[in-house]
């Protein structure tokens, strides 16, 4: 991973404010807020993976406060600092418990369900709202989706029969079309749907409801019709501090998106003023896959970039070094706050600030201090950002810069070598400063990557050596695209015929990133995904870093803990490839909405896959089907089924192709016959992969190790008409049990494989979803196949279910346990000696059925 280059904590010309470097380093355990910090962070800890109520917390704050202050004369000289450290660690865990579990009894998260229910609220904008933009024209995407407006509101009042009644809490605000005009501090009754939001459905899934409550919000309100859904009551943006940050903020999306090519102006908003969400999922993909998708996020580069070229700026037009100190901590905090405040800013601007105070006030600040108090202002305002990855990886690159790379900087000649080096001619001076400077940026760039690429791999599932290779040229670009697109914004105010040249550096610095990235990614091995990462580890890694980084004497025995190193990547690995064997089949369910992914494990190992798209597109890759396979330790798919060409049931599988090795596909005869853009997309994709197709047609008989495959349905031609005609069926048997996959089997297809001598099966997969829809044949069809497979289970892959009172269900008398991954989310069967256990995620139900 790149990173800036050397001395970020130090200001130009502000040496005489800060204590040496060598000896803060030396120091880093006596700095005061050193030790406030971790204190502070374990409490948090605490009440995160436990759970500390908020008056035992502050009764705790005080009984350790009245210890401190009686041992306060102890002979034994650490235990005042003890008890003082365990009021501080207190104080953590009652705070984080009081910000995330201790809602008012009006919250407006206390009227919200798992059902939507209409809704009328009046409230104020709290964050700015912003478009999230969604690629058009996908042939990979079932439908073309409008783009959403997502805020959050303070709500005062809900509206109850014919009152109003008073209320209070945070409301995720999600209106399902473009709206403007609307900022912090205005006032605006929403009219919709209020509902809960969504735990995750699958293992390992994002867990969205807790993301949310991280923010202290329980609810969302789903606007439908943006004309009638918001209504503005009060302007009320230009009262608050905030309110003007965002309009200043979309002022500058707009000077950008005129300015700057399409291609660029996405990238450049989200450089220069953090806001991401006119980017495309593809476009933070190449960047998240090179490794250098902190460029993009507004971070402690920027800050210290833009701190540099004011101060650079300020030296120049010779204004004194302490009233430009306070400008630059001021510019900076705004700028941190204009972007979003997001906590790696935040941590630069106060780092910034310490420093920037200590030349106004003529007082040293120490590294180690300023770090401290960065992360206590951050834990301060939220302490549940200290989890975000963000938040770690920027305090943890920061730790690296200061504490393991800054003797690097130091000048290596004694002050003979450096008159013989003066004396030298310019030219070559000149080169062999450059020389110096670009080897130790790439000295840093490895440094740190080798320090963050375990936190990135655990949360991001990604390993990116070409972060090494491309890291520090990219942001020698995005530095030069950075300081030009301020100077365009700042032009667009007062000189507007300078925007044209200051956007040319801009769009073309930004061209030479996206080549870069581009050619990274073609080269070999310059990323690979890897599956989860167990949290042991990587506590014991960051734990030992840390350590070694700040404890001094302990860099002496640098052989002694790079061997240590290794032998912690050797447990590591050790535990990633040598997984207890078992001898059990397990299938999955996954809930992807409606659509259809099925993970078949076998006992010796292998992994089949029986679809994998969804209505929502694409996307149900990376937020369902690679969590799942990756935390069940699967890096290959050896073999992926398509049903039929429908978009829904294979849109997924060019993400997957992108994530794991797949040793085939396997289709039906017509698939490749589908004149749609989706399928000739995803053919022409796998033969890039070289991945091989076959195809397979009633009778053939396939084997997966001792579970065996039988093909039911289609056969070699036919049945006309739609695709669910023609859709794979597949009997899947494994000793003594057995289970039918369908597809969206239906019509003739159905009717086909009633004609069939159907085996008795343990599950069912319910055909087309689990649909009511049809007439009055189709439904009986579907109860026969119910009926003459005799099943236990019925397991339905299913989307919000709509009602169709007028459609009897077709399974509700054939005596199985019927199982909506709707409701119930992933539905997972595994055989044991006892018999078929299955499991459901969400509902948290578990059935056993003994062998027959």
């Amino acid at each position: 991973m790149a990173t800036t280059l050397p001395r970020p904590d130090v200001l130009p010309d502000s040496a005489s404010a800060v204590v040496p470097l060598a000896s803060q380093i030396r120091n880093v355990w006596q700095a005061p807020l050193m030790l406030a910090a971790p204190a502070f962070t374990a409490g948090i800890l605490v009440d995160r993976y436990g759970s500390i109520s908020t008056p035992f917390g502050l009764l705790a704050v005080a009984v350790f406060l009245v210890a401190w202050a009686v041992t306060g004369n102890s002979r034994y000289r650490g235990l005042p600092l003890i008890y003082l450290g365990m009021a501080i660690a207190a104080l953590g865990a009652g705070y984080h418990h009081s910000y995330r579990e201790v809602y008012a009894a009006d919250d407006i998260g206390n009227y919200a369900g798992s059902e939507p229910r209409p809704v009328r609220v009046r409230g104020v904008i709290a964050e700015e709202p912003t478009i999230n933009w969604h690629v058009h024209g996908d042939p990979l995407q079932s439908m073309d989706r409008p783009d959403p407006t997502v805020g959050v509101l303070e709500i005062s009042r809900l509206h109850q029969g014919h009152d109003w009644i008073g209320v209070s809490g945070k409301a995720r605000l999600i209106i399902g079309e473009h709206q403007t005009g609307l900022h912090v501090g205005d006032e605006v009754e929403a009219v919709g749907r209020l509902v809960a939001p969504n735990g995750p459905a699958n293992p390992a899934e994002f867990d969205y409801a807790d993301y949310l409550r991280d923010h202290r919000i329980r609810a969302q309100i789903l606007v439908r019709k943006t004309s009638d859904g918001v209504k503005l009551l009060h302007q009320g943006w230009p009262r608050s501090v905030l309110g003007w940050l965002g309009v200043i903020r979309a002022w500058g999306q707009g000077v950008i998106q005129q300015s700057l090519p399409a291609q660029n102006s996405g990238v450049a908003t989200a450089l220069l003023l953090g806001e991401g969400s006119t980017m495309t999922p593809s476009d933070w993909d190449q960047y998240l896959r090179t490794g250098i998708i902190h460029v993009l996020a507004v971070s402690g580069q920027h800050l210290v970039i833009l701190a540099g070229f004011l101060w650079l700026m300020f030296r120049v037009f010779r204004i004194r070094r302490r009233p430009g100190a306070l400008a630059v901590a001021l510019i900076l905090l705004a700028y941190a706050l204009l972007t979003g405040g997001r906590p790696p800013a935040m941590r630069s601007a106060v780092m910034v600030c310490v420093f920037c105070f200590g030349i106004l006030f003529r007082h040293p600040a120490m590294t180690a201090n300023s770090f401290a108090l960065g992360w206590l202002v951050v834990a301060g305002l939220n302490p549940t950002d200290i989890f975000g990855s963000g938040c770690l990886l920027s305090f943890l690159a920061v730790a690296v810069l200061y504490w393991g790379t800054a003797g690097w900087f130091a000048s290596p000649l004694d002050p003979v070598d450096r008159l013989v080096e003066e004396a030298r001619p310019m030219w070559q001076r000149v080169l062999w400063w450059l020389a110096r400077q670009i080897f130790l940026s790439y000295l840093v760039t490895f440094a740190v990557w080798l320090a963050v690429a375990p936190l990135v791999a655990g949360r991001f599932h990604l390993v990116s050596p070409i972060a090494i290779l491309i890291g520090p040229p990219v942001v020698f670009f995005t530095t030069i695209a950075l300081l030009s697109g301020f100077l365009m914004l700042f032009a667009a105010a007062i000189c507007e015929p300078l925007v044209p040249l200051c956007a040319w550096f801009v769009h073309t610095s930004l061209d030479l990133c996206d080549f870069l990235i581009h050619f990274g990614q073609r080269l070999p091995l310059a990323y690979w995904y890897v599956c989860d990462i167990p949290d042991w580890w990587l506590w014991g890694f960051y734990l030992g870093l840390l350590t070694w980084l700040t404890v001094q004497p302990l860099r002496q025995f640098r052989t002694l803990s790079c061997f240590a190193a290794f032998i912690w990547i050797i447990v590591g690995l050790v535990g990633f490839w040598l997984r207890p064997g078992t001898d059990e089949f397990r299938c999955t369910f996954l809930a992807v909405g409606h659509g259809g992914s099925t993970v078949l494990e076998t006992p010796d190992g292998r992994v089949l896959l029986y679809d994998a798209g969804a209505m929502t597109g694409p996307d149900v890759t990376r937020r369902q089907i690679a969590p799942f396979l990756w935390q069940r330790g699967i890096h290959r798919v050896d073999e992926v089924f398509l049903s039929h060409a429908d978009i829904d049931h294979f849109n997924g599988v060019n993400a997957l192709a992108e994530r794991f090795v797949i040793g085939q596909v396997t289709c039906t005869p017509t698939f490749a016959e589908k004149n749609i853009p989706g399928v000739k997309q995803t053919l022409n994709f796998l033969e890039t992969k070289k991945i091989p197709i076959r195809i397979v047609r009633a009778g053939d008989r396939l084997s997966a190790g001792p579970v065996i495959l039988e093909v039911l349905h289609p056969p070699a031609r036919g049945p006309d008409g739609r695709e669910n005609f023609r859709s794979l069926v597949l009997h899947v048997r494994y000793r003594e049990n057995s289970l039918l996959l369908t597809g969206d089997l239906e019509g003739p297809g159905l009717e086909r494989v009633l004609e069939l001598p159907l085996p008795k099966v343990d599950v069912l997969m319910a055909p087309h979803h689990g649909s009511r829809a049809g007439d009055a044949r189709e439904l009986a069809n579907r109860t026969s196949l119910a009926v003459q497979t005799q099943p236990r289970v019925i397991v339905s892959c299913q989307g919000l279910p709509k009602s169709a009172p007028n459609k009897p269900d077709p399974y509700v008398a054939c005596g199985a346990r019927f199982l909506g991954t709707w409701p119930h989310g992933a539905v997972s069967l595994r055989t044991t000696p006892a018999g078929l256990v299955v499991d459901t995620f969400k509902s948290r139900q578990q059935l056993e059925f003994p062998p027959e």
